[in-house]
């Protein structure tokens, strides 16, 4: 029997260490893939977790509203507020990181009628709102006939305005004008004029998405809105300071006789109820309802 040669035994070890070495990368690697796949499931299912938490938030939003409490405010800054009268307030319902099974789910409400329905608004109020925004008269005079472009059935552009044809086709991703009602805010950055920048809000200017709306009644809550939409109605400041106060210490019943024809309403039927699933602490899912009352007490 021949002994093996120093330089066979030398291979045979290097042999050796590759296959482990191999081994060693491949045992590595499935290890890897399996903390992967493990976070994944995790993941995948503490975000089904977390937007079940946060429909409970929305169910419980809607249990407020269905107090049927006729006035609505946001008192001394306050979250949004139910009063069965104007000196009878309800209690709220907790609202913040509110446990519920292995989670927490948070919402707020307000008050779709606090803003300005675009589908609705008159196009001078839209140019009032454009201007307390702080917006020049060219800016707004193309936002506004760019808006009524994109709403009317034709394809017939105003003065300051845009259609199909003459701009949004042109584009690097061209798209057609709806030619209808804005079905969603966000639709206002496919308009001629507004830009992010507008619409977001930038170097503390306010954003336009937070003052309007597509889903109110044309009408305006005098105890909820803010005083860039009172402005917008045409109110002075006079007139916006005193509702501001006067609502602060107890929401109006009615509207004033000084303001009627201002399409101002004391009630409100619409609410936006924005609430978020917790899962660990952390926000994992996020889900946002209209929900507008109906005869019979009954929402959709």
């Amino acid at each position: 029997m021949t002994p093996e040669r120093p330089a066979e035994q030398g291979f045979a070890l290097i042999a050796v260490l590759l296959v482990l070495a191999l081994l060693g990368v491949i045992g590595t690697e499935f290890a890897f893939s399996m903390r992967l796949e493990a976070s994944m499931v995790r993941s995948y299912r503490d975000g089904i977790i977390a937007t079940h938490l946060a429909e409970a938030g929305i169910q419980q939003g809607i249990r407020e509203i269905l107090t049927q409490a006729p006035l609505v405010v946001f008192p001394d800054g306050e979250p949004l507020t139910f009063f069965r009268t104007a000196l009878e307030r309800l209690p709220r319902l907790p609202r913040d990181r509110v446990a519920l099974g292995s989670g927490h789910f948070s919402y707020r409400m307000t008050d779709e009628e606090s803003r300005i329905d675009l589908n609705r608004a008159p196009p001078d109020r839209v140019d009032h709102l454009l201007s307390t925004l702080g917006l020049d008269k060219q800016v707004r005079d193309t936002i506004v006939d760019s808006l009524q472009d994109w709403q009317d059935s034709n394809e017939d552009h105003r003065l300051n305005g845009a259609e199909s044809e003459d701009t949004y086709l042109r584009l690097p991703v061209p798209y057609r004008s709806r030619n209808g009602p804005l079905e969603d805010v966000s639709e206002l950055l496919q308009i001629h004029g507004v830009t992010p920048e507008i619409y977001y809000g930038h170097d503390r200017e306010p954003a336009l998405r937070d003052y309007v709306t597509v889903h109110g009644s044309g009408r305006i809550n005098i105890n909820t809105a803010p005083e860039t939409v009172l402005r917008a109605l045409g109110l002075s400041d006079a007139e916006v300071s005193e509702i501001v106060q006067s609502r602060g210490a107890a929401p109006y019943a009615v509207v004033p006789a000084k303001w009627t024809g201002r399409g101002l309403v004391t009630t409100t039927r619409t609410f936006r109820i924005e609430a978020e699933g917790l899962v660990a602490g952390e926000p994992r899912a996020r889900v946002t309802a209209i929900v507008q009352i109906q005869a019979g007490a009954s929402v959709r």
